[in-house]
C-alpha cells in the first residue's frame, strides 16, 4: 500500500480521483519498500512481486493493465509506474470510469466546443489534453459503455481524438493505465467487454494481491495505520492487543487493505486507552462477520454485551397479527436498542456513535430523543 502522496494536479471534474505529485523524501517506515519515492508497506513475497512488476515495466511506455480486488491498491500501484517511469515530471490524471456515463466519456475524455450541447457554456479542455505527455489512469475501465469503449480504442489506435462539437483534429501523446477489478476476459467472454480492447491494454500487466495472500504484511500495515491515525488527531500512540493483532491477521478482509484501514481508523477514534483489545472490535467490525451466512448469524449468540442486539423474535399474538403494525413495533424495538448499544459502545458520545454507525449526528440525537435514552451518562462534544 502506498503511504505517501501530496495533492498536487486535481482537474475540475467529479469524475476525477484526487491526483498527487510524490512526497519529498524522508526516512521510510518499518517494512517499507520505496518506489519512485513512494513508500510501500509491506516485505511478502507476493508484494515484492508486484513492486517488482512494477519497476520494470515502468521504463516502457506500452499500456498496461493492472487488476486485483478492491481495496488492494491499483490506483497506488498506477503512481507507482508513472512517478518510477520516464514521464514522472509529467501530470498523472485519473478518471474513475464508473462515474462516467456513455454521453458524459467524449466530453470528459476529449473535451468540447463551447454549444457542443445545453451546458456547454465555455470550452472545455478533455483529460486526454491535462494528460499530454503524462499518463491517463482509467481506473475501473469495465464500467465503460460498448460506444465508450469503441471510442477509446479509436484513439489507442490513432492517437488523435475530436472535442464534441469541433470539427477539428487533436494529437495527444499519453501513457494509458487501465484497472479494473473483475476478470476483463470473462468480460469479452459475456460480450460486456471489446475483444480488441482488451488486447490494445493487455501489453503489460500488474496483479496486486489481496491482503489474504499476504498476512505477514498485516502487523507491519497494523503498525503503520495506528501511528498515522494517532498522529492525525493527537492520540496518544494506539496499539493492539496480541489476541487482536491474531485475530486481524487471521481475517479474510474482503476489501483488502482499504478495509484494514478504516477498521484502524474507527478503532482509533473509538477505543479509550491507548491499547485496543479484541473485545473493543465490535466498533470497528469484528473479522469476518460480514462473510458470514444469514443462517449462521441467526443461531450465533451475542459474545459482547448484554445490548448486542439478537434477532428480535417473531410476534405471537393471540388476537392475530397486522403486517403493518408488528413492523412498526419491530422498527422500534430494534431503534431503540440499536441507539443505546452505540451510545454504550461510544461511551455515551453522541458526536461518536454517531459516526460509528454511519447516520448523521443531527438524525442519531433525534433517535435519542425519541426513545428518551437516560440510562448512559451521554455527552455531545
Amino acid at each position: 500500500m502506498l503511504l505517501s502522496d501530496s495533492s498536487s494536479h486535481v482537474l475540475p471534474s467529479s469524475a476525477l480521483l484526487p491526483s498527487h505529485e510524490p512526497p519529498l523524501p524522508s526516512a521510510p517506515p518499518t517494512g517499507c519498500e520505496s518506489v519512485a519515492g513512494l513508500n510501500i508497506i509491506g516485505q511478502s513475497p507476493q508484494l515484492q512481486h508486484a513492486l517488482a512488476s512494477i519497476q520494470i515495466q515502468a521504463q516502457y511506455d506500452a499500456p498496461v493493465l493492472v487488476t486485483g480486488e478492491t481495496g488492494t491498491g491499483k490506483e497506488l500501484a498506477a503512481r507507482g509506474l508513472h512517478y518510477a517511469g520516464q514521464r514522472s515530471a509529467r501530470p498523472f490524471v485519473a478518471v474513475n470510469c464508473a462515474t462516467l456515463t456513455t454521453e458524459l466519456f467524449a466530453s470528459e475524455l476529449f473535451g468540447h466546443k463551447r454549444g457542443a450541447f445545453t451546458d456547454a457554456r465555455h470550452d472545455k479542455k478533455g483529460l486526454l489534453m491535462e494528460a499530454d505527455q503524462g499518463t491517463l489512469f482509467l481506473d475501473e475501465i469495465d464500467s465503460l459503455s460498448l460506444a465508450s469503449q469503441g471510442a477509446l480504442l479509436r484513439f489507442l489506435q490513432e492517437s488523435e481524438f475530436r472535442p464534441v462539437g469541433s470539427e477539428k483534429t487533436y494529437r495527444c501523446n499519453v501513457r494509458l493505465i487501465a484497472s479494473s477489478n473483475c476478470d476483463l476476459l470473462q468480460c469479452v467472454e459475456r460480450g460486456s467487454f471489446r475483444r480488441d480492447l482488451y488486447y490494445r491494454l493487455y501489453i503489460l500487466a500488474v496483479h496486486m494481491p489481496p491482503l489474504r495472500e499476504r498476512r505477514q504484511d498485516i502487523p507491519l500495515l497494523v503498525e503503520h495505520f495506528l501511528r498515522q491515525f494517532s498522529s492525525q488527531y493527537g492520540l496518544g500512540l494506539k496499539r493492539v492487543s496480541p489476541a487482536l493483532m491474531s485475530a486481524l491477521v487471521e481475517s479474510p478482509w474482503q476489501g483488502n487493505v482499504r478495509e484494514l484501514e478504516n477498521t484502524l481508523h474507527r478503532l482509533c477514534l473509538l477505543t479509550p486507552g491507548e491499547c485496543i483489545e479484541l473485545e473493543h472490535f465490535a466498533l470497528g467490525g469484528k473479522p469476518g462477520k460480514s462473510h458470514v451466512s444469514a443462517d449462521e448469524t441467526a443461531c450465533e449468540p451475542s459474545a459482547h454485551s448484554e445490548s448486542a442486539l439478537p434477532i428480535l423474535p417473531l410476534p405471537s399474538r393471540e388476537e392475530g397479527y397486522n403486517f403493518a403494525d408488528d413492523k412498526r413495533l419491530a422498527v422500534e424495538q430494534f431503534e431503540k436498542r440499536y441507539v443505546v448499544h452505540m451510545l454504550e459502545l461510544a461511551d455515551g458520545n453522541i458526536t461518536r456513535a454517531a459516526a460509528l454507525c454511519g447516520k448523521d449526528r443531527r438524525a442519531f440525537g433525534k433517535l435519542v430523543k425519541k426513545y428518551d435514552v437516560k440510562k448512559i451518562v451521554i455527552t455531545t462534544d
